[in-house]
């Protein structure tokens, strides 16, 4: 016969074997939003750097700039709306993450609570 204390220890292992695998699942999307943050960074650096020039410039090497500039700033609202798209998703695998990480955590703590209830009815 399976005891309470095993039960839990049981429920517990299988906890700790989905949390460990939401934890990885988040740990991907963390990856990829990470990527993406430094993406609009380098891209907002890019636009910033276009606009801050002060040297004169020719008609020809103004049109240049100005494309680049056009450019940078699309690249910047799609990587945005990108983000902007993802963070829900994002939010959604943290909170997945912490609610079966919490699961495990409450279950090993219900385990030490029944051992312990159990020293002491023998005692």
């Amino acid at each position: 016969m399976v005891t309470k204390i095993r039960q839990l220890q049981q429920l517990e292992q299988i906890a700790r074997m989905k949390a460990e695998r939401e934890l990885k699942a988040f740990a991907a999307f963390n990856a990829h939003m990470t990527a993406a943050r430094q993406r609009i960074d380098a891209l907002q650096a890019a636009l910033t750097q276009s606009y801050d020039s002060t040297a004169p410039l020719t008609l020809p090497e103004a049109r240049i700039a100005n494309a680049q500039a056009g450019r940078a700033a699309r690249e910047l609202r799609h990587a945005d709306s990108e983000m902007q798209r993802l963070q829900p998703r994002f939010d959604l695998a943290r909170q997945h993450a912490a609610r079966e990480f919490g699961r495990a955590e409450a279950l090993l703590g219900l385990g030490r609570d029944e051992a312990e209830r159990q020293r002491k009815e023998r005692f």
